[in-house]
């Protein structure tokens, strides 16, 4: 007579069919010969329902082509249903014999109680048929279990490979730099594991683990690994990136490439980090990056510093004018940068780089007219040596290096331009007498000498009066306060230069 134990409604110590061992006597029937049921069981797996038979035993195929293994003499079959796999243990002196079918390999469940006791039938992979004999109560509630973990754990196996392929894909495409595509590939494998967690989940007791979310657990742990793997690859390219704009002076593209690469460390620290492989390595770069997005951040104001100290410590005028010219659009890149922005990014207090950026304009444009004057002057002194070839040449460089500062003026410093423009007039003069003497024409009288004649008051500040440097604390403190440090560098690691 067999028997059919359903275990979660067992309480207290497991019963003996799983515990006892050896052959039984006249009055009682036997275990197993080799071992007590219940070592059967692996640690990972959780007995569901025992089932035994004393003389029936398992039928293997058809009755013409198939095997019957019955228990030997004071000896039971013994059947353990896990949430894992069907266990089927049958006793005999030459030693036990032993099968275990995964859940995933059940199909055509049916129970029958019409033979005086029950018996299960089951195809195995769609083939072979089980019949396993057993008692007869309990077998609608065995059956129904047996239904529900096969349908489950092919459910789950099912999409666990599907998830597998699509993981593989991600990792091709990550290799060949398809980060997009692979993102949005092992995006779409947590949810089908997500799919397959909630089959596992309802599978087992509330509250419980059990063996097909430990399988579940398995595949997670790599697509967690994938997942870290192909953000880490994306926060390296959005690094690369940000590097070619900071290279360009795009502060704003680079700074926005950073925040992406940011992002992407962000997701990966708020996976389960114990499965992310290589992470003290991971936080390196992150700390690396936020040291990037540090020097970022300072990078245009020291540009701009940077060439404003270099034109004032310039003696040359032409020099100067140079690096006026540079610390102004320096100057005025950093006022443009997160224009209309809530909150700025960059260093730099607009109101003060206005101010330092007024004073900028007014010493390129005397920079630029002290380069035109002495042009002039030079040619001043040739033409009065008798050297007009000389004189010449003086005059057109004093002209372009007026029409340069009349740029130069208009653009940044408008008040200077009616001065400006009288000079250019003069020095046009002088070219046009110089002209007419090498020519042999007739020339105008050259009022340089006329004490009646007026020279214009430009009230701007010459390359002779340079302006205060702006590492003078009374001068430049306030916008330099903005910038970390006292290196004029942009950054040490490499990202950018004065």
């Amino acid at each position: 007579m067999g028997k059919i134990i359903n275990l979660d409604n067992f309480e207290g110590d497991p019963p003996d069919v799983l515990t006892g061992t050896g052959p039984g006597g006249l009055l009682s029937a036997g275990y197993l010969h080799d071992g007590p049921a219940l070592g059967a069981v692996d640690d990972d797996e959780t007995a569901q329902f025992v089932l035994t038979s004393r003389k029936h035993g398992i039928e293997i195929g058809t009755s013409e082509s198939g095997e019957t293994v019955r228990p030997g003499s004071n000896y039971r079959m013994i059947g353990i249903v896990t949430d894992k796999r069907f266990l089927l243990l049958v006793g005999d002196d030459d030693g036990d014999t032993r099968f275990a079918i995964p859940h995933v390999d059940i199909d055509q469940i049916a129970g029958d109680r019409s033979l005086g006791h029950g018996r299960i039938t089951f195809r195995r992979c769609g083939d072979t048929e089980w019949q396993v004999h057993c008692g007869k109560q309990g077998l609608v509630d065995l059956t129904a279990y047996l239904s529900h973990a096969s349908q489950a754990w092919v459910r789950v196996e099912n999409i666990l490979d599907e998830v597998k392929r699509i993981l593989v894909t991600a990792t091709e495409q990550r290799d060949r730099g398809d980060h997009e595509q692979a993102l949005e590939s092992v995006l779409e494998a947590g949810d089908r594991l997500d799919a397959a967690g909630e089959t596992a989940t309802e599978f087992g007791p509330p509250g419980d683990a059990n063996a097909l979310e430990r399988r579940v657990a398995t595949v997670r742990e790599r697509h967690v690994a994938t997942l870290a793997e192909v953000r880490r690859s994306r926060a390296r390219r959005a690094v690369d990136t940000g590097e070619k704009h900071w290279r360009g002076n795009d502060f704003e593209a680079a700074y926005d490439a950073y925040e992406a690469a940011r992002a992407e460390y962000d997701e990966i620290f708020s996976l389960p980090t114990a499965v992310v492989p290589e992470l003290a390595d991971i936080r390196a770069e992150r700390d690396r990056l936020d040291t990037v997005i540090e020097d970022l951040e300072q990078s245009p104001l020291r540009t701009a510093v940077a060439a404003d100290n270099e034109a004032v410590a310039a003696e040359d005028p032409d020099v100067a004018a140079d690096h006026w010219a540079e610390a102004l659009e320096a100057y005025r890149d950093v006022l443009e940068l997160d224009w209309g922005a809530e909150e700025r990014r960059f260093a730099g207090d607009p109101e003060k780089v206005r101010d330092r950026l007024g004073t900028v304009a007014e010493n390129l444009v005397a920079a630029r007219r002290t380069v035109a004057t002495d042009a002039m002057e030079a040619g001043d002194w040739y033409a009065d040596a008798s050297q007009p070839d000389a004189a010449l040449e003086e005059y057109k460089t004093a002209r372009a290096a007026f029409e340069t500062a009349l740029a130069d003026a208009r653009d940044c410093y408008p008040d200077a331009t009616d001065h400006l423009e009288a000079e250019l007039d003069a020095v046009e003069q002088r070219l046009s007498r110089t002209e007419a003497r090498l020519d042999g024409e007739p020339v105008d009288v050259d009022d340089r000498f006329d004490e009646t004649g007026t020279t214009p008051d430009l009230d701007i500040t010459t390359a002779d009066e340079p302006s205060p440097s702006p590492t003078d604390t009374t001068d430049l403190s306030d916008i330099e306060s903005g910038i970390d440090g006292t290196d004029p560098k942009i950054d040490p690691t490499g990202h950018g230069g004065s």
